[in-house]
């Protein structure tokens, strides 16, 4: 609902997250483990790699709430034909402390020129992923929400099919000069989801409360 209120999509899909903790060091996390903060300015897609990674997680397999049962490959297709993006959701999960080690900063993306930008990969065993790198520019306009607490969020596109808006939304954790040496460890969650903006009408709708036991992804 966060996602939907915040980009007018009509329907969302969540299909991964991420617990960073500043004490780590490795920056993939192992099931059910937490990572470390990535002081990398970089965006998780790019305008090749996000549509390739809809599909990738079509054939992995979509549960559909709505439709109360695993998507096809044709109405992935049918999805991937509209306007879908790429939406991230990042907060503090610290119950106690606002975030004061390695917050995050975004950049306003009408300061990036397009020559800024360039593509790498990562590899993992099962798929390649393609995300931007950043040339550095004195004309990058940074922002954070310096002590982020528990009850706020931020909520940025890293990927929209429309290219006459935001689409690439560059982050990066960061050292704060102003934290206190004896700051508290970061503790933060990333959701990661698809939103669709003009999906094809339901052919049958179902209790969108209902759920599968055993699906790979369970998408709203």
């Amino acid at each position: 609902d966060l996602v939907k209120a915040a980009s007018g999509a009509e329907r969302v899909f969540i299909f991964d997250h991420t617990v960073r903790e500043s004490g780590n060091t490795n920056l993939n996390a192992a099931a059910g483990g937490s990572a470390a903060p990535v002081p990398r300015v970089h965006c998780d897609y790019t305008a090749l790699g996000a549509p390739r990674r809809l599909q990738q997680l079509g054939a992995e397999g979509i549960y559909s709430r709505l439709r109360g049962r695993v998507l096809t490959p044709e109405d992935v297709e049918e999805l991937a034909a509209g306007r879908f993006a790429f939406i991230n959701v990042w907060r503090s999960i610290d119950d106690s402390h606002p975030v004061m080690q390695q917050p995050l900063a975004v950049c306003d993306e009408k300061s990036v020129a397009e020559e800024d930008r360039f593509t790498y990969e990562l590899r993992f065993p099962d798929r390649t992923g393609e995300n931007y790198s950043l040339r550095h520019s004195r004309a990058h306009r940074w922002y954070y929400f310096p002590r982020q607490t528990k009850d706020e969020c931020l909520v940025f596109k890293v990927y929209d099919k429309r290219e006459d808006g935001p689409r690439f939304v560059f982050h990066t954790a960061f050292s704060d000069p102003s934290s206190p040496a004896d700051a508290p460890p970061r503790r933060s969650i990333e959701v990661r989801a698809i939103a669709f903006f003009d999906p094809p009408e339901l052919e049958e709708p179902v209790d969108a409360m209902r759920t599968a036991q055993g699906e790979p992804f369970a998408g709203r």
